[in-house]
């Protein structure tokens, strides 16, 4: 699970320099209605809230928390241990301007999160055309159940999970996008024996779907 680890290491370091850097403005009224779970002070009028689910359940799971930071907004749903995290980054957001001395630590870390999407998309979508360009190579990793798996986001942006081999188990890892050259989006499920491209599909598309990226400028 590297990708996601690499995502979310990056944004674990930004959300420890940025947690005091909140938008003192109020939440509007649409926006409020839409979560049950109480928004944090960072989260008021968010721009990439828009782009969130609004939904309170997905796939059975409740919303359970919310959290933003200067260029992110991430949405938990479910217990830790069975959890989905849904994570969205913006790598041209501005650094607020009360970040001081820490902006360009702030900047390189933006960069960096983003970066990071790119790479696992670009890696992962390159070993699936691999794999599928040698039957050798195919049945090496267990046959098309196991290749990772390249699906369509609801806007016609390109999204990616990977899928570990038949021999490895069959681990499915997180599902990456990036749009528009500026936003990452990443979803992670805690499940265990989550394993194969037809499990990796079901499992993902019910959150991936209720996005909202066409508010995204």
């Amino acid at each position: 699970m590297f990708r996601y680890l690499a995502v979310a290491l990056t944004l674990a370091s930004v959300a420890a320099l940025t947690a005091a850097c909140s938008n003192p403005e109020a939440p509007t009224k649409a926006e409020a209605a839409a979560f049950k779970v109480a928004l944090p002070p960072e989260c008021e009028n968010h721009p990439l809230l828009a782009a969130m689910p609004t939904a309170q359940t997905i796939a059975g799971k409740p919303l359970t928390e919310i959290d933003c930071q200067a260029f992110s907004v991430s949405m938990t749903y479910g217990e830790p241990g069975t959890s989905t995290e849904i994570l969205l980054i913006d790598s041209k957001a501005s650094v607020p301007e009360e970040s001081g001395p820490l902006s360009g630590l702030i900047a390189g870390a933006q960069e960096t999160a983003y970066k990071s999407a790119v790479a696992a998309v670009e890696i992962t979508r390159g070993g699936r055309e691999l794999a599928l360009s040698s039957p050798t190579a195919l049945a090496s990793i267990g046959g098309e159940n196991y290749l990772s798996v390249v699906m369509d986001g609801p806007t016609g942006e390109v999204a990616v999970i990977g899928i570990e081999s038949m021999d490895s188990g069959g681990d499915v890892d997180s599902l990456i996008s990036v749009l528009k050259d500026r936003y990452g989006l990443t979803i992670h499920i805690e499940q265990d024996h989550l394993s194969g491209a037809a499990a990796a599909r079901a499992a993902y598309q019910p959150y991936l779907s209720a996005m909202r990226l066409n508010a995204l400028p």
